[in-house]
């Protein structure tokens, strides 16, 4: 049996201690666990980062679920460490995918990054964006409708699908709503044809140079 490491000894003896009502234990426990928790949520934004939620959503989801970590942790199944990141990574997309998107027929919201160009130099927030005039908006759209269509076998029928929903002014909880697929497929197919279309306006922007 392989020898334990010192953080996975000093959890469970602070988890011993919190067992025993030590709250100074499990303020110091749970300081332990703010820098995994950081860089989880960081990593988690940088794959969604479509979803409309920040960081600091994932930072709280991951505070309030770490009380019922603790009660919940069994030393005889697995170490702590692993038991808190597989638990709160779950109830993180649970909460990423109840969340992201969840006004009703209002344009999604987009945290990409500014320079991240489509043709004739439109960003992608610039696409569907509340401050543009109707006009505009639907310009914006024809030219990325064009897109999917000129790169079409690049993306799976449920992926073309979902953005043409989308573009159509549907939320992805309206979507969720219909029935179209099962709400954590529907999240993970739309988060994957977004990505798809990213790089996709990065290589036309490239070869333009």
């Amino acid at each position: 049996m392989p020898k334990r490491s010192y953080h996975r000894v000093l959890d469970e003896h602070l988890h011993v201690l919190i067992s025993q009502g030590n709250h100074e234990a499990y303020v110091r426990l749970k300081k332990r666990y703010r820098y995994h928790c950081l860089t989880l949520c960081k990593e988690l934004m940088s794959q969604y980062f479509i979803t409309g939620i920040n960081t600091h959503e994932l930072i709280s989801v991951c505070d309030s679920c770490f009380l019922p970590i603790v009660k919940k942790f069994d030393p005889t199944q697995t170490s702590f460490f692993s038991f808190w990141k597989n638990t709160t990574l779950h109830y993180i997309m649970q909460y990423m995918v109840e969340n992201g998107y969840i006004i009703p027929g209002e344009s999604f919201k987009s945290p990409v990054s500014l320079d991240q160009t489509f043709e004739d130099k439109h960003s992608f927030y610039d696409v569907i964006c509340e401050r543009d005039d109707e006009q505009i908006k639907k310009r914006k759209i024809s030219e990325i409708k064009n897109i999917l269509s000129r790169h079409k076998d690049e993306f799976s029928s449920s992926e073309t699908t979902l953005l043409k929903f989308v573009l159509e002014g549907y939320s992805i909880a309206d979507l969720e709503y219909s029935g179209v697929m099962r709400k954590s497929a529907l999240y993970l197919t739309f988060n994957s044809a977004v990505e798809k279309l990213k790089n996709i306006i990065k290589n036309v922007k490239t070869n333009k140079r």
